[in-house]
Parts: structure tokens; sequence; C-alpha cells
């Protein structure tokens, strides 16, 4: 079971957690159906007759914690070689297809989550759903396109951290924090292990992890459950698991730490602060996590929030503050905080005090008055999720990886709903408890 956060970039799983809500009503928060083929292939399917366009959204469970040591960024080249062609599409023609019949495709990589979906017309689902079967089992991967599209790949790794200061500067204190757990790689991958793969290390990636009984497919839209019964069997019913026993992987537990990074960098703009704790893994339940994604909400939300009142407008110590959580049951996770501080003496001094001495005064300030308040907020943002087919899949399609059942997920403002003040000061507890923590200072090379 896993739950998910915050990053993507800067993040995608936690978009999910912020987007929850209490409603009132019996209604449920979201209509879903749920199923899952002979061969492990689950499918969700989330109806939406208002017009005539579906969303077609492949999750593949594996992103770069299972890059091979030493082979980091090998799950994110893979996503790029999927577009490549096989044995039954010619290189390029993925993309050239979708665009000639009107739909829209993508994709991207996480640590643990590879996903890719088409949102076209109803009447061309067939086909969106024949190019991701086909591709699903029958990737070619020639020499000449592997070798393009690493070099994209090393390009991207160049332009967005190795010239980037402060996406550089998160990553290293996440090195620090998960030292040789596998959450300690980038999902980019470091140049040198970039230029390092080859064709070979993608083929065994893309067999061991690419597989029905390693997937998700999420249909949201105009299409019934019926319908999408039929066409998922017939498009991935006969594609043959493998039963790969993903459960088995072990990960090295980060020792205990408590340490402080002070970074020079060329290129720096702003002076920033960042503090990541380390949450072990098992150790949170949903019901934490969930109170952990109120009080962040309650903290650090916007510049209504109460850290943002009380240090920034207030005591005039910070310029802004934000606060993240991400968690997964079998890895582990993270709660962070990211701060610019006001000046050069709040700087130097002692800025992970003044946050976290902060947010205990926040939560001491916490009532279930001002909970409510939070939860309400949570239940605008989320009152027609169902009226939008692509955030719909979205949603669910991310709860579902992250460990939530069907009933969980359409009624979710219940799990919401059941989140106390005393909840969140257990969860936060927790959190305190940790041994494993890291602090940043970033700033210019030249000052």
């Amino acid at each position: 079971m896993k739950f998910a956060r915050m990053v993507k970039m800067i993040k995608k799983i936690l978009v999910v957690l912020c987007l929850l809500l209490p409603i009132k009503a019996e209604a449920k928060l979201l209509e879903m159906s749920y199923f899952k083929l002979s061969n492990g292939l689950e499918v969700a399917v989330i109806e939406n007759h208002k017009a005539p366009v579906v969303l077609q959204m492949l999750y593949y469970k594996t992103g770069s914690v299972n890059d091979p040591l030493g082979k980091g960024g090998l799950a994110h080249l893979l996503e790029h070689m999927m577009f490549r062609g096989t044995k039954n599409v010619a290189d390029q023609m993925f993309n050239r297809l979708t665009d000639e019949n009107g739909a829209e495709n993508n994709a991207y990589t996480t640590y643990n989550e590879t996903g890719y979906y088409e949102f076209s017309d109803i009447s061309k689902l067939e086909l969106m759903m024949a190019l991701e079967a086909d591709r699903m089992v029958n990737l070619n991967l020639s020499e000449e396109a592997f070798l393009k599209e690493r070099d994209i790949v090393l390009q991207e790794r160049l332009q967005r951290f190795e010239t980037k200061p402060t996406p550089l500067f998160y990553e290293m204190l996440s090195e620090m924090l998960w030292q040789e757990h596998p959450l300690s790689h980038p999902v980019s991958g470091k140049v040198d292990e970039i230029k390092g793969l080859t064709k070979e290390d993608a083929q065994a990636f893309y067999q061991k992890w690419y597989r029905p009984d390693n997937a998700l497919l999420v249909l949201s839209g105009d299409i019934g459950v019926d319908e999408a019964k039929v066409l998922a069997e017939k498009y991935y019913g006969s594609i043959k698991p493998k039963n790969e026993a993903n459960a088995s992987l072990e990960y090295a537990k980060p020792k205990e730490m408590d340490s402080t990074l002070h970074l020079k960098l060329k290129g720096v703009e702003q002076k920033r602060f960042a503090m990541y704790i380390l949450l072990e893994s098992g150790a949170f339940s949903k019901k934490d996590v969930l109170s952990l994604e109120l009080l962040g909400r309650y903290l650090a939300a916007d510049d209504a929030a109460y850290l943002y009142d009380k240090l920034v407008y207030q005591e005039k110590k910070l310029l802004a503050i934000d606060m993240g959580i991400s968690y997964d049951e079998k890895l582990g996770g993270t709660l962070s905080f990211y701060a610019i501080p006001a000046d050069m003496n709040v700087f130097r001094g002692d800025v992970t005090q003044l946050v976290l001495t902060a947010a205990q005064k926040g939560l001491d300030e916490l009532t279930e008055e001002k909970l409510t308040r939070i939860k309400n907020q949570m239940l605008a943002s989320t009152v027609y999720l169902q009226e939008n087919p692509q955030s719909a899949a979205r949603f669910a399609g991310d709860m579902l990886m992250n460990g939530f059942n069907a009933h969980e997920i359409m009624h979710y403002d219940e799990a919401i709903e059941g989140v106390g003040v005393d909840d969140i000061k257990q969860a936060f507890e927790k959190v305190m408890a940790s041994k494993v923590r890291v602090s940043g200072y970033l700033e210019a090379k030249n000052e």
C-alpha cells in the first residue's frame, strides 16, 4: 500500500491529497467503477456523458526507485523510448497518429510510477487503446533511436538541474536525507549515469516492469463500465502477465542524523532555506498522512495561512514559506519546509528552530472550528471534480496507485471529515520523533 505526496514536479502525487474535501451530502465524492482483468490489469472507469470525449490513462507501478544501482535515469529514459516505435507502429508514428486524430498525449516519470495518457474524442478511443496496448508488449528498441533519446534526456538533465541552483540544492538535501535508500537518487539520473545507459538496460527494465499485472488503466469520460470491460478485454486482455513479486524489494534504512548544509552556488537570485524530515516507512497510517496534509494547509497553504501570517506579515522574518508532505508506506516519505528569509540576520540564524517553534505554536492554537474551515476550503476545490474527465482520472488514478481502494476514493470526503485536531497533533508528534533530518541554506557564490 502506498501514500502519495508532493512533487512532482513538484509534484504530482500530493496534488491529489491537496484536492480532498469534506462533503456533507450523501452523494459520493466521485462515481467510479473498478474491476480487474484475468491477467492482473486493474481498470477504473469514471463516467461523464456530458461531452463525447474520453481520457485513457495507463499507469505502470515503477519509477526511479527501480533503477538499478549506477543506472539512474533509466525509468525516465524508457518513458521517452515508449514513443519511438513498436513491431507494429513505426518510429515516431505514435505521436503522428494521435495528432492526426485530434488527440492529446503525454507521459511522466516519478520515483514510484510512470504514466501515459491520451485525451481524445470517444470515436478515437479504440485507436488510442490499441496503440497503448501495443507498446505495452511490442516495444522495438533500435540503437539509433535509443542514442537520440538518451541525448535528449541528458540535455534535459543539464538544462533543468546542472545549470539551475535551486533544483540542485533540493536534490542535494534529498541525497543527504535518504543516504543509501533509492529515494536519494534523482528521477532524472546523474550525468555520468545517463551517459552510461545502454539499449540493453532499457530492454531489461521494460521486460521486468511493463506488464499488465503491474499496471492500472483509467478510462474517464463518455464511456460506460460495460463498454469499458469489453474494450479493456479486447485490447489488453490477451497480454500475458509475468507475475513478478514487486513486494520482495528491500531498501536500505537511512541512519540517524541531524545535519545542516550551507551551500553557495552561481546563479542564485534569492537566498533559500529548506528542511527535510524523514518519515519512516510503515510508521504513518492513511489517517496520519491526511492529518499532515490538513496541517500543511493550515500552516502554509497560502498567504492567509498561520505561518505566513506570523513569520511573514507579523514578525517579518521571512518573505515566503511553504510546507509539503510525501509518503509511501513501503518507501517512506518526507515532511518539508521551504522558506525565503527576509534578511541576512535571519538567514545566518537558526531558521530550523524558528520554523519548527512557530509550527508547534500554530498547532497548539488549532481548534476544531479552524479545522472545519480548512476542510471547507478543500471542498471548494473539488466540488466539480467529476465534471472534468481529466481531473477525475488523475484524482482516481493517483489514489489507486497510492493504495486506496475504490470505496475509499468515492467516499474520501468521509475520511477527511473523520480527522480531528487530536489526530493532527498525534501525527505531528510522530514527525517530530524522527531521528533523520537535514536543513539547508542556499546563497549566491559571489557573496
